[in-house]
C-alpha cells in the first residue's frame, strides 16, 4: 500500500485544460515525495459540445502509474465542478507542509514558492494569450518530460501513435505542425480565412522545397483540411490523423463519432503526441492550451524546434 502523503488536483474542461494542471501538480508531487491524486471531473472533456454518450475518463487515455491515483476520495462530480476555487486560473502553491494538499485547479499550470518566479508557468494564461514566438524555460522542459514519459497512453492509443510515426515521421523528414483551434467560443473572432490562406501558401512552398518536407495539420474545422488537401495532394507531405471508425472500442461511425466524447478525446490525444514529433516545431493558436501541450510534447532543453502562437496574420512566421 502506498503510504505517501497526497497532493490532489481536480481538473475540468477540455483535454489540455486538464493535462496542464495535472502534469504541473505531478511535478510538485514528485518534488515533495507525494502521490498525485487526480479527480477527473465527470463533465465531457470536449466540454464545448453536447454529447449523448458517456464522457471520456482518465483511464480511457492513460495506463495506471504507481505514483498516481484517480478519484480516490470518491467525491461527487457536481460538488467538484462547483468548487469555490473554480475561477483561480493560476497560482503559486506552498508545498512546505507535510500534510495533505488539496487544490481545485481548473486551468493551466501551477508552481511552488521554491520555483523560479520568472517562469512563464507562473502566469501561463497571460503568456499564451498573445501571438508570437513562444519561448519555453526549464520548468516547461520538466512538464514536457512528464507528458512524454510518465503519462503513458493505453495500448490501443500507443499502437496508433506508433503507426503514424513509422509512416510519416522518419528521421530524415522535416515536419512542421500546424494546429488551428477555430470553433470554440473564444476563437470565433479570429479572422481565420486570411490566416489559413497565408499558412497554406507557405505550406505549399515548404513542401515544394523537398519531398522530405511535410505538414501535420490538426484542426477542428473540416473545411481547412479540404483547402489544404486540394493544394497539397501528396499524402506523404500533408499529414492528418484519420482514425479508424472503431477506436479503443468506442464503436463510432461517421454519423455519430463527432458526438462521442471518448472518440474525440482519443483522437485529440493522438494528434497531441504527433505534434510533439514535428521536427521543425509547431505553429499553434494563441490561447489554445492544446497547442501548448502539443508543443511541450516535443520540447527538450536542447531542442532547436521553434514554437509560435498566432491570433492574426502578422503572427505567422516564415517557415522554419
Amino acid at each position: 500500500m502506498n503510504t505517501k502523503p497526497k497532493l490532489t488536483v481536480v481538473v475540468h474542461n477540455g483535454l489540455a485544460n486538464r493535462l496542464l494542471p495535472l502534469v504541473s501538480c505531478l511535478r510538485l508531487a514528485q518534488k515533495t515525495n507525494r502521490t498525485l491524486n487526480i479527480i477527473w471531473n465527470g463533465t465531457p472533456v470536449r466540454s464545448c459540445i453536447r454529447y449523448d454518450g458517456p464522457p471520456c475518463k482518465y483511464y480511457d487515455l492513460f495506463l495506471p502509474h504507481d505514483d498516481i491515483t484517480e478519484n480516490e476520495h470518491g467525491l461527487t462530480y457536481d460538488r467538484e465542478y462547483n468548487f469555490e476555487y473554480w475561477n483561480n486560473k493560476d497560482m503559486v502553491m506552498d508545498i512546505s507542509g507535510t500534510g495533505h494538499i488539496y487544490t481545485n485547479y481548473g486551468l493551466y499550470t501551477i508552481i511552488s514558492q521554491d520555483d523560479d518566479q520568472t517562469s512563464i508557468c507562473k502566469r501561463l494564461c497571460d503568456t499564451i494569450s498573445k501571438g508570437g514566438e513562444l519561448k519555453f524555460d526549464p520548468i516547461c522542459h520538466e512538464l514536457g518530460e512528464l507528458l512524454r514519459t510518465t503519462l503513458r497512453p493505453v495500448p490501443e492509443l500507443q499502437v496508433e501513435i506508433d503507426r503514424m510515426k513509422a509512416k510519416y515521421f522518419q528521421p530524415q523528414r522535416k515536419m512542421i505542425g500546424i494546429h488551428l483551434r477555430c470553433t470554440d467560443g473564444g476563437f470565433l473572432n479570429i479572422k481565420w480565412d486570411g490566416m489559413v490562406a497565408k499558412l497554406l501558401n507557405q505550406s505549399i512552398a515548404w513542401c515544394k522545397e523537398s519531398p522530405d518536407h511535410g505538414i501535420l495539420l490538426c484542426t477542428d474545422n473540416p473545411k481547412y483540411y479540404v483547402q489544404f488537401a486540394t493544394k497539397i495532394q501528396s499524402e506523404n507531405q500533408l499529414v492528418f490523423y484519420n482514425p479508424p471508425a472503431e477506436l479503443c472500442g468506442t464503436k463510432s461511425t461517421t454519423v455519430d463519432k463527432f458526438n462521442n466524447d471518448k472518440y474525440n478525446v482519443l483522437c485529440g490525444l493522438i494528434e497531441m503526441y504527433l505534434l510533439g514529433e514535428c521536427s521543425q516545431g509547431v505553429i499553434g493558436t494563441a490561447a489554445s492550451t492544446f497547442s501548448v501541450c502539443g508543443m511541450l510534447m516535443g520540447y527538450t532543453s536542447d531542442t532547436e524546434k521553434k514554437y509560435y502562437l498566432m491570433e492574426s496574420e502578422k503572427d505567422i512566421p516564415g517557415f522554419i
